[in-house]
């Protein structure tokens, strides 16, 4: 019985995964807790289910997922191993998706790799956040609309729960609602009885799970908002780093968020070491005007209407500042292809690696306050093992998907549906609308943050490897057509 490569290439590739997962376990256990994001997530998961809503900017379905592996084993180490193991579970996931658009078999293996051994999706399962739980949503979301392409109402309603719950996670899950309830309507290239059904499924299951959770949010702890409370924050921090009072005309009751030095604010050409505010600086700085006028953004505000305030001031601002804002996501999308070009978004790779690992205070090896909720979530864990994590690090820079290799796979995926047809298009068609909305969504109402670019890196490459195929299928054509053109040409003479 002859030996199928492409499966003997997807099990090394799981395999050479384990293995790398295996040696972040022993080198550095029980996980990476520098993310003060952490702290947060542990804080939900203590005690009784009240607790859950205790973070008003964030959803808090992390903090579900902490809570419900707490009850199998009450060991952060084990937390990470199932998130290792998610990791695997959505290498395999998009190894699948791929198989279903038609083409080789083996163009699976381009989004299973990068999932697999990239070292930013390492690092990202090995830490007590919200990501690798995403991705594993994100892939299953994907797969499942294939299926539902394919199959029917059953996988178009999976896709659906599965699209909510990553909306559960983080709120970046909502652009993936719109993108798969899209796809479903337009798969077969015009929308027919049948697509329009299945994308309607799929949007209805997916908004009655967002529904669900916003349902029990207002029960469970009668705090304003729909799926947070402080929602307004992330608009305000994509915004007041340019926002300029002189510009456009404050609301009533927002002039106290007008900074009296903007000028300190303004781009300013010279080198990178002259960095910009980022958005989080006005999120979370005690000095922040809003900060000082509302209180922290993980707080609900004393003053009433605080959020109102707060969107109608950025509303304001882009309003009456569109090249500025244009300006700042052109500057974020920079940093796309050079992470540590400056702009007002947040963490580049290095930075964020560095406080992974450094914590709070930078380079101090710890965050107390993650350790303080850490401690009282899983009080038994025995003392953290730091051991080399040099090659790792290494591992991780090396792995990057930035500069060229960023930029040759978006003008993939731009590209994808000319070079493609058929099955191939449509699935090249949900990965690529999928990564540009993973990529820009973040970068459009909050900021850059390398962190929010690692989920995108599956689905693009996934419509990258499909783009790749289909270039190369129409470079080998036409020397055929040449040549059969040239004996057509002889015949007739």
């Amino acid at each position: 019985m002859p030996r199928d490569r492409v499966l003997l290439l997807l099990a090394a590739l799981i395999g050479a995964g384990l293995l790398l997962r295996i040696y972040f376990l022993l080198v550095w256990s029980p996980a990476i807790t520098g993310y003060s994001d952490s702290g947060i997530y542990f804080d939900g998961a203590i005690g009784p289910l009240s607790r859950l809503w205790s973070d008003p900017i964030r959803v808090v379905g992390y903090s579900m997922f902490l809570r419900l592996l707490h009850g199998i084993a009450p060991h952060l180490i084990f937390v990470i191993t199932v998130q290792h193991l998610l990791g695997l579970g959505a290498a395999l996931l998009f190894f699948l998706a791929v198989r279903r658009c038609g083409g080789p078999r083996g163009l699976g293996l381009a989004p299973a790799a990068i999932i697999a051994l990239g070292g930013d999706e390492l690092f990202i399962e090995h830490a007590a956040l919200s990501d690798a739980l995403f991705v594993f949503l994100l892939s299953a979301v994907l797969y499942c609309a294939l299926r539902a392409f394919q199959g029917g109402a059953a996988w178009a309603a999976l896709a659906g729960l599965c699209a909510g719950l990553g909306v559960w996670d983080r709120e970046a899950g909502l652009a993936m609602i719109v993108v798969v309830a899209l796809w479903l309507c337009f798969s077969a290239g015009r929308p027919t009885r049948r697509t329009l059904a299945v994308g309607a499924l799929c949007l209805a299951v997916s908004l009655a799970s967002v529904g669900a959770y916003a349902g029990w949010r207002h029960l469970a702890s009668g705090k304003p908002g729909v799926l947070t409370s402080n929602s307004a924050w992330n608009l305000y921090g994509r915004v007041a780093p340019w926002a300029d009072c002189t510009k456009f005309t404050p609301p009533p009751g927002t002039r106290a968020l007008c900074e009296t030095t903007p000028v300190s604010r303004r781009r300013n050409p010279t080198p990178a070491s002259s960095k910009l505010r980022p958005s989080e600086y006005y999120i979370y700085d005690s000095e922040s005007p809003a900060y000082r006028l509302f209180g922290p953004a993980y707080l609900v505000s004393d003053r009433p209407h605080a959020m109102r305030i707060l969107r109608k001031w950025s509303e304001a601002a882009l309003l009456g500042q569109p090249l500025d804002y244009l300006d700042a996501v052109w500057l974020d999308t920079i940093r796309l292809f050079d992470p540590n070009h400056p702009s007002y978004g947040d963490l580049s790779a290095d930075e964020m690696v560095a406080l992974m690992l450094g914590g709070v205070p930078p380079n101090s090896g710890r965050n107390a306050f993650v350790e303080f909720w850490q401690q009282r979530l899983y009080p038994h864990d025995s003392r953290p093992h730091r051991g080399d994590i040099a090659p790792l690090k290494e591992w991780e820079r090396i792995t990057r998907v930035d500069g060229s290799w960023m930029g040759l796979l978006l003008a993939l995926c731009l590209a994808g549906p000319w070079l493609l047809s058929g099955r191939a298009r449509s699935g090249m068609l949900l990965f690529g609308c999928s990564a540009l909305a993973l990529l820009f969504f973040p970068i459009l109402v909050k900021g850059y943050d390398y962190r929010f670019v690692i989920a995108a890196f599956g689905p693009l490459l996934a419509g990258g490897a499909l783009a790749a195929w289909g270039l190369v299928a129409r470079v080998k054509a036409k020397p055929v057509a040449t040549r059969l053109l040239g004996r057509a040409g002889r015949t007739s003479t």
